[in-house]
């Protein structure tokens, strides 16, 4: 099997993640070690000749531990590129492996259909209850007694239910 360029950026996008959560772990670990000087409880004395060197060291560790979350925060917005990247991913797997498109002969009122919604890259699906299948598009139900009933084209169907056996290969589906 080989692998999709989908595939492909889905796992570089997952090592990236990876590395900057190890990245911000260290940040985070280097941070709280250098607030070991304050673990004895001992106040900064003003005046005393240790107090400028423990306001730097304060400082220091102040500015270390804000740098940590913010890399926190990186490390966290890169998985959830990663999580996206790999759900897309595996929607163009389930649409590479088909051995046909779908067409309006492999539905029936009834049949549940997990379609994509709106736009492949945003690896948006919904689960719906076919009404009709028409010559371009299933009329999928709504809930809303037919004032909302979406449509969808075929080609965004990525599964059909049928007496409780699911396909995804409308090929597979044309054969029972």
């Amino acid at each position: 099997m080989t692998e999709t360029p989908e595939r492909r950026r889905a796992n570089q996008l997952q090592q990236k993640a990876d590395e900057l959560k190890a990245h911000s772990d260290q940040m985070s670990t280097r941070a709280s070690g250098m607030y070991e000087r304050f673990s004895g409880g001992q106040p900064l004395l003003v005046g005393h000749h240790s107090y400028p060197s423990a306001v730097r060291d304060r400082d220091r560790a102040d500015n270390a531990t804000r740098r940590a979350i913010e890399a926190r925060e990186t490390a966290k917005q890169a998985q959830q590129k990663a999580d996206q990247a790999k759900a897309i991913a595996d929607l163009a797997g389930i649409e590479a492996a088909r051995g046909r498109p779908w067409c309006r002969e492999d539905f029936q009122p009834g049949d549940i259909v997990t379609v994509r919604d709106f736009r492949r890259d945003l690896a948006v699906t919904g689960t719906y209850r076919v009404k009709r299948a028409n010559a371009k598009t299933l009329t999928l139900d709504g809930g809303g007694g037919g004032w909302d009933d979406p449509k969808r084209t075929y080609d965004r169907v990525l599964s059909r239910t049928r007496d409780g056996i699911t396909t995804t290969d409308p090929a597979q589906a044309s054969e029972e």
